[in-house]
């Protein structure tokens, strides 16, 4: 294989993926759609195994190709980054990111207002949801970019990922009664965070129950602090008044998850690059 791929074979092969296709690629390129298959095939020479196959209409990728998505957005972040680093261009635009209720804190929601007073032409607005809505949100393109929490099976448009582990979160006045049930606060089903705290309590042989159910990551560390139960939280959620669980708990520890940046390349603008850097920066 050559030591060098160039970007853009991985530019034309992740525009396919975005947009859904060779003719729409083409157009969003600037290029024409016999011109992105060539490139294609460029880079399955390269790789030396079949990427994209079309399937009843359809774009369906290899197992090469969704190892070589996640790496190719990355390179593409970085290169796009170098240029951006080398632009004299004031930003300018409307950006909509999505950050998962358990990241719209203080810190993630700085790091953007920051962006925001630097860059006075872009205009940004921030959605709140369960990372499984920010993920079907950014598909439909009701979204540009968000950060959410990446199945470990894989999903399309992750650009960069960082692990997080999660711990248990107890109000500091309070200490478990090793005998009895845990008392488990927890968001929704489908969540992480919840699947995480009952395998860990199955699998050491800890019975629970749960007391309470609530969307909002604020509403979980209120009813922690007042003593109703535990929950899962990450660092950047502990609140004051509440401790991480210890030994003398009794709690398992919990399994890591996933944090990703998502976007789809074609259709993220220079404000939007600008902003997953310095993002990216203040997170990894």
């Amino acid at each position: 294989m050559p030591t060098n791929i160039p970007t853009d074979l991985l530019r034309a092969f992740v525009t396919v993926i975005d947009l859904g296709g060779y003719t729409r690629a083409a157009e969003a390129l600037g290029r024409t759609q016999p011109a992105i298959s060539q490139k294609l095939r460029r880079l399955e020479a390269i790789i030396g195994q079949p990427l994209l196959l079309a399937e009843a209409g359809q774009i369906r990728l290899t197992d090469a190709a969704r190892t070589l998505d996640t790496l190719a957005r990355q390179m593409l972040r970085i290169n796009d980054d170098i240029a951006a680093s080398f632009a004299d261009e004031r930003l300018s635009g409307w950006l909509r990111v999505g950050v998962p209720t358990d990241f719209s804190n203080a810190f993630m929601l700085q790091a953007i207002a920051d962006f925001a007073a630097a860059h006075r032409g872009v205009r940004i607005e921030v959605s709140s949801r369960a990372s499984r809505d920010l993920r079907t949100a950014l598909a439909a393109e009701e979204l540009d970019m968000i950060f959410a929490i990446a199945p470990e099976d894989g999903m399309p448009w992750l650009v960069q990922s960082f692990r997080v582990t999660p711990f248990w979160a107890i109000s500091a006045a309070v200490q478990l009664d090793p005998a009895a049930p845990v008392p488990l606060l927890r968001h929704p089903d489908p969540c992480e965070y919840a699947d995480r705290m009952r395998s860990a309590l199955r699998d050491a042989g800890r019975p629970w129950r749960t007391l309470l159910v609530c969307n909002d990551v604020e509403g979980l560390v209120a009813a922690v602090r007042a003593g109703l139960g535990v929950t899962a939280l990450t660092p950047a959620t502990l609140a004051a008044g509440l401790r991480r669980a210890d030994v003398g708990d009794g709690l398992p520890p919990l399994a890591p998850l996933r944090i990703g940046l998502f976007y789809k390349h074609a259709r993220l603008s220079r404000a939007g690059h600008g902003l997953a850097q310095s993002l990216l920066a203040r997170l990894i």
